[in-house]
Parts: C-alpha cells; structure tokens; sequence
C-alpha cells in the first residue's frame, strides 16, 4: 500500500511538471518613482535555475540561491538523483556569495561561475530589501557547520530547513523572494522561463 501510494504521488509530480513545460513566470516590479527609496536588485537567470542578487549591507552585492543539497553541494548529477529528488523531499540548501568589490551588472559574470542566460534589473523598497537580506543571512548565523564552498557556483551554501521537492524547487524559491519584495510574479517560472513586464 506504501508503494502504491509513493508511485501515485510521484506520478502525480512527474504530470505535474510536464504541464510546467510550457509556462512562463511573469515578472512584474514597482515603478522606481512610486517606491519611497528604492533599489535595485537582479534577477539573474542561469538557463536552468535561477538566483537573486541584492544590493550588500554596506557595499557590493550578495547572491542567493536554493537548491537540492546532494545536486548543487555534493555534485550527484546522475540520472537518479535527479529523479528521487523530484519525486520525493530530499535536503536542501541556501547559496550564498557575497561580492563587496562587485558593483555593476556588468561584472556579474564573475559571481555566477556557472554562466549567465540573463540578468534582469528589478526595483524594490530598500527596507524590503534589507528584511529579506536578513532573513537569508540569518540562516548562515544560525548554521550549526560551517558554510561548504561551491568552486562551480561561487557559493557558499548551508543546509535550509524546509526540504527540496518539486514543488519547492530553486526557480519558485527565487520568486517568493521576489514576491517578499513586492514584486508580482504570476505564472510559473518552475523552469526558469522568465519575462518581464514594463513597469
């Protein structure tokens, strides 16, 4: 009865993802002028998952990621681990990358080792910005180890307490990050298919 009931589910998955395939995420930012100090942060857009750069708490930039710890930190790209981590929950961690000498998106190639498809400006409230920035750093303060190095995607990532799964993957992390700083997302950017809407 287990099984049968671990094969429906992930069956259900599985179609789940399948009707993703052709869906987009809409992006839609404030207005700079209707903000009351806004800022600027980035989309930045890797051709299969994505992550967000925001402006560094004195200087430079930081950017996070999300994703499925075995994948992004241990390098297990095999065919199934690929699929258990669809199927079921599995671990997950937080990247993170801080870049105090990086201050323009023309350099940002640097910060993401693994290739950049797209790098789309966004503006925000810069309290919004510093809420979220220290949200996610919270959770490299509360880490119990030590952060693990990534040399293939300049992170630094921690273990995240909610786990990995398909419908917590690292695109609809990124745009609940977005929506926390009041940027409308509708549709889905499950894979990483992206379009902005002018303000």
């Amino acid at each position: 009865m287990t099984l049968h009931r671990d094969l429906s589910r992930g069956l259900g998955i599985a179609v789940f993802a399948l009707l993703l395939t052709g869906c987009v995420g809409r992006v839609a930012a404030p207005e700079p002028a209707a903000l009351a100090q806004p800022v600027e942060v980035f989309l930045l857009d890797h051709g299969r998952h994505a992550s967000l750069v925001l402006p560094g708490e004195s200087s430079g930039v930081v950017r996070y990621s999300y994703g499925e710890w075995r994948w992004y930190v241990e390098g297990e790209r095999h065919f199934l681990a690929g699929v258990s981590a669809m199927l079921w929950p599995t671990e997950a961690g937080l990247g993170r990358g801080v870049h105090p000498e990086i201050d323009h998106p023309r350099e940002f190639s640097r910060l993401a080792p693994e290739g950049l498809v797209a790098v789309y400006p966004l503006h925000a409230e810069a309290a919004r910005v510093g809420a979220l920035r220290s949200r996610l750093d919270a959770h490299f303060e509360d880490s119990r180890g030590e952060p693990v190095a990534s040399d293939e995607f300049g992170l630094e990532f921690v273990p995240y307490p909610r786990r990995y799964s398909a419908l917590h993957q690292s695109n609809l992390i990124v745009a609940h990050w977005l929506r926390d700083l009041d940027v409308e997302i509708s549709g889905s950017p499950w894979l990483s298919n992206w379009r902005i809407d002018a303000p």
